[in-house]
């Protein structure tokens, strides 16, 4: 991770997070504050610390730990390695692989548009870099130019998986991504999967490639639209890409081509030597290479560590009740025999190997220059901030014990974390995407056919519902009961309750319910109860409130098929169906 340059820590900021001393400022996210740090092996990383409004929401932890667990399964050349993560710290931060290189958005915005066979040799490694976190089964959700690192040795991908953790306070699962580069079906809300991270990446090569986004700017609402409906403009892409780049953004997943197709085109493209930029490029990379060796230095940047008693070691802390309550979970996977286990969180692993290129004589000597001034600039920093620095080094450290004894206090833990019941754990482990094998009892609209979630996969029989948002209160699933849209809600555990966000999963032939107004013969009726029920086609009796069995025969954009019934305004189309 790297942010817009490299800045002094302030006063107000930690000496250290968990074992790693903090050395600059990266800049700042969506998500939280982000650090240049230095291991205790002296390896440098990036630290990026949770805003207090996300700590504060038990749900933002679970999510948390499940999302950071998934990226630190993921490898390949061109990602930022997830080092180490402590979620039930207060507040809770990660570290990754630091890259010593301006944002894609920093760079053309500062330089303009790369050239042909640049664009070309970026597609190759953000396709590979993809491909890396689909394998994982994890799929990026925000692919924009800031999320994509230059450095030396090429493009990295960067904070992929984290989105879902925190799309904000409400922990609201439906619209995960940035304007203007998310896909449509994220803006419909619908389940994503790779090829949303494939529309995303063409969108960045447009901007890489003509140093404007593909949908224009403007208000988020605009943009949506404009992604939905409106084609993007790509004057300026050159004619070796186009048609590569126009089809990842076709507005219909099933038409864009793999990532697997980006790799190769785009590798088939570029120069075999690697990633070519031009000079103005290579220096901004260059003067961040300068600025981190001013930081990184034993008298440049960061503060004094505060001295760190054997009780204060993070692998000896006593982790929060929060803790013990995801053991718990992780063993009831073996326990259920119903539900597929669920990938165990791996503990944390020693920082590998640094790849990060030192710069070599070579580049120290074309970029002398910026070296020096980067070095005054340093110093300058320090000089002026020094007086702040050493406030800091004697008030800062008296809220970091003062955290640290808290968190030790083993009195806390029992009575902050009781025992969740397997229900709640089992509402617990569900993430968005997940396909259920549920639906409304079609006798009583407030039960369901099962006791508690069950994940299957989306593609069997039993699949009725699909979960696409997970919040903490019903209003915030924002669901539309016409259109085959629900919730389902835990038992409530230590004062909080989950509350999936599920919509119908129709499969044509299979059957649910209708039913006829007083005074409209002939005329059939669909309500959300109705839609979210499932009922044997060849049943000769319907439950009380209903009167019809119909069997669905497609969702399409206007038309249904002969001798269906349909009901417009479903899903931004028609649902048909015909009456058994």
């Amino acid at each position: 991770m790297a942010g817009a340059g490299l800045g002094s820590l302030k006063a107000t900021d930690p000496a250290e997070v968990g074992p790693y001393r903090l050395l600059a400022r990266l800049g700042a996210g969506g998500m939280g504050q982000v650090y240049l740090g230095r291991s205790p092996g002296r390896r440098l990383v990036a630290v990026k610390v949770v805003h207090p409004h996300f700590a504060d929401n038990a749900m933002f932890r679970r999510r948390f730990t499940k999302e950071v667990a998934a990226a630190r399964r993921i490898g390949g050349f061109y990602t930022a390695q997830v080092i180490d993560a402590d979620p039930d710290a207060d507040p809770p931060w990660l570290a990754t692989e630091y890259i010593a290189g301006p944002s894609l958005q920093d760079a053309i915005d500062t330089n303009g548009a790369l050239p042909e066979v640049s664009v070309a040799a970026l597609g190759a490694g953000l396709a590979e870099g993809l491909l890396a976190v689909h394998d994982q089964n994890v799929i990026h959700r925000d692919l924009k130019p800031g999320n994509v690192l230059l450095a030396q040795d090429g493009p990295r991908i960067i904070d992929f998986g984290i989105a879902r953790a925190t799309d904000a306070t409400s922990q609201s699962m439906t619209m995960v991504g940035t304007p203007g580069y998310m896909s449509p079906e994220q803006y419909q809300g619908r389940g994503v999967g790779p090829a949303s991270d494939v529309f995303c990446l063409a969108a960045v090569l447009v901007f890489a490639a003509t140093g404007r986004h593909p949908f224009g700017e403007g208000p988020p609402d605009a943009l949506g639209y404009r992604v939905r409906h409106e084609e993007p403009d790509l004057t300026g892409v050159p004619a070796s890409l186009l048609p590569l780049v126009a089809a990842g953004l076709e507005k219909d997943p099933d038409d864009r081509p793999p990532a697997q197709e980006f790799l190769d085109r785009c590798s088939a493209l570029s120069a075999d030597e690697g990633m070519t930029l031009p000079a103005k490029f290579s220096r901004m990379i260059a003067t961040r290479v300068a600025e981190t060796e001013v930081f990184a230095r034993d008298t440049g940047g960061g503060k004094k560590s505060p001295p760190r008693s054997s009780s204060g070691d993070r692998a000896q802390r006593p982790k929060s009740g929060d803790r013990a309550k995801q053991a718990k979970s992780g063993d009831r996977a073996a326990q259920r025999s119903p539900r597929p286990p669920k990938s165990p969180q791996r503990p944390p692993q020693p920082p590998k190997k640094s790849t990060q290129p030192k710069p070599n004589a070579a580049v120290i000597a074309g970029v002398v220059g910026v070296l020096l001034v980067a070095l005054l600039i340093g110093l300058a920093n320090n000089d002026s901030g020094g007086s702040s620095a050493n406030a800091g080094s004697t008030s800062s450290p008296s809220a970091t014990p003062e955290t640290s004894s808290t968190t030790s206090e083993p009195s806390s833990t029992p009575s902050s974390s009781p025992t969740p019941d397997p229900t709640f754990e089992a509402f617990d482990a569900i993430t968005v995407g997940d396909c259920l094998d549920a639906h409304k009892d079609p006798y009583d609209s407030d039960e369901w056919s099962e006791d508690e979630p069950n994940s299957v996969p989306c593609g069997s029989g039993d699949a009725y519902v699909k979960v696409f948002g997970i919040e903490d209160s019903a209003s915030g699933c924002d669901y539309e009961p016409l259109d085959g849209e629900s919730y389902w809600r835990s038992p409530v555990h230590d004062g909080e309750a989950i509350y999936l966000c599920v919509r119908r999963q129709f499969r044509e032939g299979e059957c649910f319910l209708g039913f006829e107004k007083s005074g409209e013969a002939g005329r059939v009726f669909i309500n959300g109860h109705g839609l979210m029920t499932s009922w044997g086609c060849g049943k000769s009796t319907v439950p009380k409130g209903f009167d019809y069995i119909l069997k669905f025969t497609g969702y399409y954009a206007t038309r249904c098929p002969e001798g269906s019934r349909k009901w417009s305004d479903f899903r931004q189309g028609v649902l048909c169906a015909r009456v058994v």
